[in-house]
């Protein structure tokens, strides 16, 4: 982890859904305690209030900010836009960490279609909607980057997705044993999802 958080000393901003637990909780800590951390880590999570080890290191790093966002909500996600967007002024955004997900345990024999709906709204319908909600944002600091190649230091979209998500590494007899069918679906779509480049 800490190898390729390196490369963000170059980044003015960067937002991580999902941050008050596990991975999401792990890149906004190892961001602003690797001594090369972005000017702003935005840490985004539906309850602040419970996200106790998240608040910690808010108070602790000066550079860290906590916003609510409800992935499950268009309004929340609208307002937490906005919200960022007056937190970052002219800057913009440089960097969407599409982090925060579910999984809904079934086999083949369990599984059904309010569970599938329910995983693919959360993993794969939700980083959609709010990577188009921050779009404006995120157009803002790559026009700010000058001309260049695309990254984190213009402005990225980064979808975290899953081994159980890919079709290669889970054929034949190793697809027997996955309990995880809306989960590896979801991640499936989630790996589909690559907005193009945005050009005005």
């Amino acid at each position: 982890m800490m190898s390729g958080v390196v490369n963000f000393k170059n980044c003015g901003s960067v937002l991580i859904t999902g941050a008050n637990r596990g991975l999401g909780l792990q890149i906004v800590e190892s961001l602003a305690s690797g001594g090369f951390s972005p000017g702003k880590i935005i840490a985004a999570t539906r309850n602040i209030t419970s996200a106790q080890k998240l608040q910690e290191l808010a108070t602790k790093y000066s550079n860290v900010h906590t916003v609510t966002l409800g992935k499950m909500n268009q309004e929340s996600i609208e307002k937490c836009a906005e919200e960022v967007g007056q937190l970052l002024g002219q800057e913009g955004l440089n960097c969407l960490i599409n982090n925060a997900g579910i999984n809904v345990v079934a086999d083949f024999h369990s599984v059904t279609a309010e569970k599938m709906i329910e995983n693919f709204h959360t993993n794969a319908v939700a980083p959609l909607m709010i990577t188009k909600a921050f779009l404006p944002l995120l157009k803002r600091a790559a026009s700010r980057g000058g001309l260049g190649t695309m990254g984190i230091q213009r402005a990225a979209v980064i979808n975290m997705t899953s081994l159980l998500g890919s079709v290669e590494l889970n054929w034949g007899e190793r697809a027997n044993n996955i309990k995880w069918y809306p989960y590896r679906t979801s991640k499936v779509s989630l790996m589909w999802e690559k907005p193009g480049p945005h050009r005005d």
